[in-house]
């Protein structure tokens, strides 16, 4: 999965470079189809995924511009969680890379809950 980020004035410091801040922001946008196979609202309030663990490395300088490209895939799907590994790039260049460790979580119960077949198989062609 791929989604194209164009850098807002906000995100931007007085060096023209990108803050650390926003890459967390782009790639939760570049999880959005993981996200709405949970929910069944298009305002996702039900969406049955909570974070666990998240890590990021900045390989780069992000400029403000230029586009930013953020390719997201999922690469494993436990029995009630989720690694997804994501990757922005610049100009074709790595600039930061990342991986976290979502949680199907189900919240009347307040536990994880294991992942359902169906989303699992879906889950795996991303």
């Amino acid at each position: 999965m791929q989604v194209t980020i164009s850098p807002r004035f906000s995100e931007v410091d007085v060096l023209g470079h990108v803050t650390n801040s926003a890459v967390p922001v782009w790639f939760e946008h570049g999880r959005l189809p993981i996200f709405r196979l949970f929910s069944k609202e298009p305002n996702m309030r039900d969406l049955a995924l909570i974070l666990r663990r998240y890590e990021i490395d900045f390989t780069r300088q992000i400029f403000a511009s230029d586009d930013v490209v953020i390719e997201t895939r999922v690469a494993k799907v436990g029995t009630t969680s989720i690694t997804i590994e994501q990757v922005a790039k610049q100009g074709g260049a790595e600039v930061a890379h990342g991986t976290c460790v979502m949680v199907h979580f189900d919240y009347e119960r307040e536990t994880t809950a294991r992942i359902p077949d169906h989303l699992r198989a879906e889950l795996s062609a991303l």
